[in-house]
């Protein structure tokens, strides 16, 4: 039986981990009318989620559940232990080890999240509850606050708060976390989900990001499917579903031809967004697609320069006046730590797989849709953005990863009625 105080400490977590406000170290909440694009580095003007105050609930969920965080704690002891090797022989003897030292900060930083999801025990779906009160007042308002800034395209100023990384990160994440409360809570809550799907809907297209707009698709679709098929035999079911399936398509193309009319970001700038549909009009790739491109191989050679850098990478990060990230996480990795730092990520995720194939018959569709959600963030998403070592989404994250390696880890229903 959970106690209220433990009801009251999911809901915290589940509302701060997704809830996109931001702290800056020298000036309160971010609030910028202009919107940030980078920090340079500083972090005194890095904006910082209140996710990690959620983290802060850890020591309140500890006490008798250590043995539930033994993979989140050997991740982060590989961490630390990879991050110091590849300092020690990754050195020149002359480069400041600080700038590495940073950025194996900023990667340790967001495991904090895994601790935090394998230390929560969720059987009332209180973590999905408060994602899906978190959306359903969020994107609303940010609609309306775009709207009422004279843009069709998703502002990032809420009047009382900004929102950081709103166009590369936080809409995705949002997806993420309606994905999760879409198919935890469908059951209890399919009307409201619906007109949330409506708003949703507008809001990945008003966010411009075809990685963003690509991942809400697919859940809809698939989850669609599903559902046709559980209710394959009520056709009334299926009817209503193709009404609402034919509106969301209709909303969203009248939308979307308005965006592409606009066609210009709140930053400026044609090319975020039209600019890629007259590239692949010409037969081109978008500019922002060839530029990844550019970035990959650039670090990929540096990379693969010596035996030394293949293994344990360079004595600091790429200098931010030729390049500040590759946009993509492994690679980013690789090239400061080496293959070496990519290791304890790598035998989680093997091992992530392993206790999803041992307990593939036992295992409940939503785990199953939480397994999609988690190697959507750590997989694809994280390999064209440095998704793991940014605090919101890196946070949010691994926190999905450790509630299903915290679900992989508890006794089927079978196993329960058997003991």
């Amino acid at each position: 039986m959970i106690t209220d105080w433990r009801r009251a400490l999911l809901w915290f977590v589940g509302a701060c981990v997704l809830f996109p406000l931001f702290i800056q170290i020298n000036g309160g909440i971010y609030n910028d009318r202009a919107a940030m694009t980078d920090s340079l580095g500083t972090l005194t003007r890095l904006p910082l989620p209140i996710s990690l105050v959620a983290c802060l609930a850890i020591f309140a969920l500890l006490p008798g559940n250590f043995q539930r965080i033994y993979a989140a704690l050997t991740m982060i002891a590989g961490v630390v232990l990879v991050s110091f090797v590849s300092l020690w022989l990754g050195g020149d003897g002359v480069t400041s080890p600080q700038r590495k030292l940073l950025l194996m900060a900023q990667i340790l930083l967001p495991l904090a999240g895994l601790l935090l999801g394998q230390l929560v025990e969720d059987r009332q779906k209180i973590i999905a509850r408060a994602f899906l009160i978190v959306l359903s007042v969020v994107v609303p308002l940010q609609l309306l606050a775009t709207w009422t800034q004279g843009s069709l395209i998703l502002t990032h100023y809420l009047y009382v708060f900004s929102i950081y990384s709103h166009f590369q990160y936080v809409t995705l994440i949002f997806v993420c976390g309606y994905a999760y409360a879409l198919t935890s809570l469908w059951d209890e809550h399919r009307l409201w989900l619906c007109m949330l799907a409506l708003a949703m809907l507008i809001y990945v297209l008003a966010g411009l990001s075809f990685l963003t707009i690509a991942a809400f698709v697919l859940v809809i679709l698939a989850f669609s499917i599903q559902k046709f098929w559980v209710y394959r035999k009520n056709s009334k079911q299926i009817l209503i579903s193709l009404v609402f399936l034919s509106l969301a398509a209709s909303v969203s193309v009248v939308y979307f031809e308005k965006v592409y009319t606009q066609g210009v970001s709140s930053a400026g700038d044609p090319e975020l967004f039209k600019g890629k549909f007259k590239r692949l009009s010409e037969g081109k790739v978008p500019s922002n697609v060839a530029e990844r491109f550019g970035d990959w191989r650039l670090f990929g050679s540096a990379i693969i320069a010596s035996p030394k850098t293949i293994l344990v990478g360079h004595p600091q990060p790429m200098p931010r006046e030729i390049r500040s990230s590759p946009h993509n996480w492994y690679i980013d990795t690789a090239y400061t730590f080496g293959l070496l730092g990519l290791l304890p990520v790598l035998v989680l995720i093997g091992y992530t797989a392993y206790l999803c194939w041992r307990r593939r018959k036992a295992l409940p569709s939503q785990v199953w849709w939480l397994v999609a959600i988690v190697f959507y963030l750590v997989v694809i998403d994280s390999n064209f953005k440095a998704t793991l070592r940014q605090p919101y989404p890196g946070i949010f994250a691994y926190f999905l990863w450790g509630l299903l390696l915290s679900r992989l880890s508890e006794p089927s229903q079978l196993e329960r009625t058997a003991s």
